[in-house]
């Protein structure tokens, strides 16, 4: 690992520190660490660009999480189980091009507006297919199949997975997701 010289005394070199800072937001307490560096002649404690950076993306990391939001992680796990790559997330979703770059890294808070679509998007299939048509995209390989069921009075879509629970599995459960509107 490089040994990097102190900035201010010349002298001395720099140890990576950790630290928490005790912080409120919304009313809400709680301890969220930092990382700096310590110089071991002149005793300075600094941080560069990329601490800076590193320190702001946990500060929001936390924000996010009292506003009920999904997490950086979060967000990139549910990209991730859509099967769509960052730029393909944003045609489906909207946000612009380096939108979820900047939701993944905690760069930027998504919108709750966002985080609600994503949140809908991973839990029904049937919104997350309509999402990619409006997009004018091919919905992903290996998501769920839906099925179309019809009676006299209702359009249905049922989502078809393997059931993993006891003997059962490899039996198809269904999802009832209804649609509105007229299907002629």
């Amino acid at each position: 690992m490089d040994r990097k010289t102190c900035p201010i005394c010349g002298e001395g070199t720099l140890t990576l520190k950790q630290g928490t800072n005790e912080t409120e937001y919304k009313g809400v307490r709680g301890s969220v660490s930092f990382f700096y560096e310590e110089c071991d002649a002149c005793g300075s404690e600094q941080a560069d660009a990329s601490l800076t950076l590193r320190n702001k993306r946990l500060m929001l990391a936390f924000r996010k999480q009292v506003d009920g939001l999904l997490t950086g992680d979060e967000v990139r796990a549910i990209r991730k189980r859509l099967k769509l790559k960052q730029s393909e997330a944003a045609r489906v979703f909207g946000g612009g091009p380096t939108a979820f770059s900047k939701y993944e890294s905690d760069d930027v808070a998504q919108s709750a507006a966002m985080d609600k679509l994503l949140r809908l998007a991973d839990a029904q299939p049937a919104a997350f297919r309509y999402l990619c048509s409006l997009a004018n995209m091919e919905v992903p390989d290996s998501l769920p199949e839906l099925k179309l069921i019809e009676d006299a009075e209702n359009v249905v879509w049922h989502t078809l997975e393997p059931s993993l629970q006891g003997d059962h599995y490899g039996d198809v459960e269904t999802q009832e997701i209804p649609i509105e509107g007229s299907y002629g």
